[in-house]
This record gives C-alpha cells, sequence and structure tokens, in this order.
C-alpha cells in the first residue's frame, strides 16, 4: 500500500481532524478503539447511531468521527477519534458528559455489544502538518506508527521538522499530520488523507529525488533520510475509512 512513510524512504533506501492551522493553540486528539463481540457488528453500529443521536440531542461540543480499518486479517474495530481541544476542556467535557449521562446511555445500549476498548490521547505537531483547510472530503487515511528507539526523542523531532520544512518548501503535493501518543511507548504517528485509492499510486518522481533536487545535494538529502529511518525500531501501517453515518458532525 502506498504511504507517505514508502515515499519518504523506499525510492531511496529500497526499504519505506478538525484544521490543523500551524497557528491554532489545541492540539489534543482523544480516541477509543472499541472492538464488538463476534457477530454483534451490525447490532453495534445501529447502537452507535442511537448514542450519537443522543449526544446531538444533548448539545455535544464536539465533533466524533469513525474510522475502520481495510488492511490485514484484524479488520473488526472502529476508531473513534475527536480533534482538536486541550487539557482543559478535558475537564470540561467530562463534566458535561457526567451532567447528560452520556456514559449511562453508552453502558445500556452500546456496551453489552462490545469484546474490548482502548483509550488514549495524541498531541498533534501543528507547526510540522500540513492539512487543509475545512472539510476536503478525504475517505482514506494511512497511519504510519512509529516505534521510537530509546532515546532517539530528540533526533526524531530535529528530523521530522526538517523532512517537513523541505517537503512544505518544495510543495509536496500531499497533505500530512504529525501527532505523538500520550500513553503507552514512544510512538509517532504520521497520517496521509486520501479521496480516493487512485490519489495512492506513487509521485513520479518520489520524495528522494524531489528532496534531493530541492536540497541541491543528493549526499545531503540521503544522509536526512537515512538519519530519520535511525530513530525507529519499527512501523505498523494501516489504512483506515471514513464512516460517516456513524461519526457525530456538526450540521
Amino acid at each position: 500500500m502506498k504511504l507517505l512513510w514508502r515515499r519518504f524512504i523506499v525510492p531511496l533506501l529500497l526499504l519505506p481532524l478538525s484544521v490543523l492551522a500551524a497557528d491554532k493553540p489545541d492540539n489534543l486528539a482523544e480516541m477509543w478503539v472499541i472492538t464488538p463481540k463476534v457477530g454483534e457488528a451490525a447490532k453495534f453500529e445501529e447502537a452507535l447511531k442511537r448514542h450519537v443521536a443522543y449526544r446531538k440531542d444533548k448539545g455535544d461540543s464536539r465533533e466524533w468521527r469513525v474510522y475502520i480499518p481495510t488492511l490485514g486479517n484484524n479488520l473488526n474495530y472502529y476508531v473513534i477519534r475527536s480533534c482538536c481541544g486541550n487539557w482543559a476542556e478535558v475537564d470540561s467535557y467530562l463534566a458535561w458528559q457526567t451532567k447528560n449521562k452520556t456514559g449511562e446511555h453508552w453502558r445500556d445500549n452500546v456496551s453489552p455489544l462490545i469484546a474490548s476498548v482502548g483509550h488514549n490521547f495524541a498531541e498533534v505537531d501543528m507547526a510540522n502538518s500540513r492539512w487543509p483547510e475545512g472539510d476536503s472530503g478525504f475517505q482514506y487515511f494511512g497511519v504510519t506508527r512509529y516505534s521510537v528507539k530509546a532515546g532517539e526523542g530528540a533526533g526524531t523531532e530535529a528530523d521530522k521538522a526538517a523532512l517537513s520544512e523541505n517537503a512544505k518548501a518544495m510543495n509536496w503535493p500531499y497533505h500530512w499530520a504529525w501527532s505523538w501518543n500520550v500513553g503507552g511507548k514512544p510512538t509517532l504517528n504520521l497520517v496521509v488523507p486520501y479521496t480516493n485509492y487512485a490519489g495512492m499510486a506513487d509521485p513520479d518522481p518520489g520524495f528522494a529525488a524531489s528532496l534531493a533536487k530541492h536540497m541541491g545535494d543528493e549526499d545531503k538529502a540521503k544522509a536526512l533520510l537515512e538519519s530519520w529511518s535511525s530513530h525507529f525500531s519499527g512501523t505498523e501501517y494501516q489504512l483506515y475509512r471514513l464512516r460517516m453515518d456513524l461519526s457525530l458532525v456538526k450540521e
């Protein structure tokens, strides 16, 4: 599957939302990963739709978008994500949920159909991301998760900034967003949105060649990409499809 990681790394080494404006102060995303019980996916979706309607009726201040995986042999889960707020907003949102008994509604209507639940926050790197204004009609989102080696956080940040700065300067024709998971092992995420599958085809020339031309020095471009690759113990990629029919969005 084509993804920005490959566009950064493969051509050279033959190996690899709300608005994300750079000046936007709120960069905290919250996400839930829900796995329905075996054979209960259809009932779960109907229950989720009822819960979304309940939250809308109560005046939920957030938008929650729902995504499903499209690759691999584990496709029975849903990612429910809201972006972007701040830590203080989390407190006020929890208070709103308590007042409007959204937890009770979820427990009574959706929970009986669920096998497992995961939860985390992520902090979006607004400065080094490039995301379009408004709703651009994206239907697919390629997510690369980078497992960062111990002690490589600073180097990762420096190279991420350098790659992003160069990509913006040379008008690389794709959008992207970076974020760091808050919980668990150090994990950097790269999200690349697509309107359709045709948009996932590798560009010609690729990122490495374009970077070398922009920097005016093939060796410097190669060194930057090799340095970037050295920060990670591994990567994982998944392509998600947006399910607007299950999402809570503003009218």
